[in-house]
C-alpha cells in the first residue's frame, strides 16, 4: 500500500535517490554526475520550498516518489543562485541548460508562476499513483492561490508528455529538445 505524504526530512535521501535513480544512466553510476542531476532538479526544492513537495511512499515508509515544485518563478532564481555556483565546477554545459530552463520559467511566470518536477521509481508507475500526486499538488497549489503551473519534458519522451495531456496540461511550445507545457489552476 502506497500513500502521498507531505515531504519531512527524513526522506531527504530517499528523494535525492529517486531523482538519480529516473535520471539519466550516468547518474546511477557517476557519484558526479549524480550530483549534477539532484543539483539541478532535487536540492532547491526539498531544501528552500518542502511546504510544496509530495513523496510516494510503501509500506516501508521509503519514498519512492516525489513531485515537488517552486510556486514562484523570481524567488526560485534568486534562490537558485548558490545551486548554480555549486553546478559552475561541473563547466559550462550544465549551467547553460540550467540558466536556459531558467530563462523560460521566467519567460512564462506571469501566467503560470510555479513549475513542477515529478519522478516515480519504475516499479511504483502505474495504478494512478503519478496522476494521485499531481492532484495532490495541484490542489495544494491552488489552495494558495497559485494562478498557473508549468513543466518541461523532453519532447522524446512521449509517454511523459502524454501524462501531462491527460492530467490537464497543454504544449505551450517546444523548444530544442524541450517541450514546454502547462496548466491554469
Amino acid at each position: 500500500m502506497v500513500e502521498i505524504k507531505l515531504f519531512e526530512t527524513k526522506y531527504a535521501e530517499d528523494v535525492r535517490q529517486v531523482c538519480a535513480n529516473t535520471g539519466p544512466v550516468a547518474a546511477r553510476t557517476d557519484p558526479v554526475e549524480r550530483e549534477k542531476v539532484i543539483t539541478v532538479y532535487c536540492d532547491y526544492y526539498w531544501q528552500n520550498e518542502p511546504e510544496n513537495v509530495f513523496v510516494l511512499v510503501d509500506e516501508n515508509d521509503t519514498a519512492q516518489g516525489y513531485i515537488l515544485c517552486a510556486e514562484n518563478a523570481k524567488k526560485y532564481r534568486k534562490g537558485f543562485a548558490p545551486y548554480m555556483q555549486k553546478l559552475r565546477k561541473h563547466g559550462f554545459r550544465e549551467c547553460f541548460i540550467t540558466w536556459g530552463e531558467q530563462v523560460i520559467y521566467s519567460f512564462f511566470s506571469k501566467k503560470y508562476p510555479a513549475h513542477l518536477h515529478i519522478d516515480i521509481n519504475k516499479p511504483f508507475r502505474g495504478n494512478g499513483n503519478g496522476s494521485r500526486m499531481m492532484e495532490t499538488l495541484l490542489s495544494h497549489l491552488k489552495s494558495k492561490g497559485i494562478k498557473g503551473v508549468m513543466l518541461i519534458v523532453g519532447s522524446y519522451n512521449t509517454k511523459a508528455v502524454r501524462f501531462y495531456k491527460r492530467n490537464g496540461f497543454r504544449v505551450l511550445c517546444s523548444l530544442g529538445g524541450g517541450t514546454v507545457m502547462a496548466k491554469e489552476l
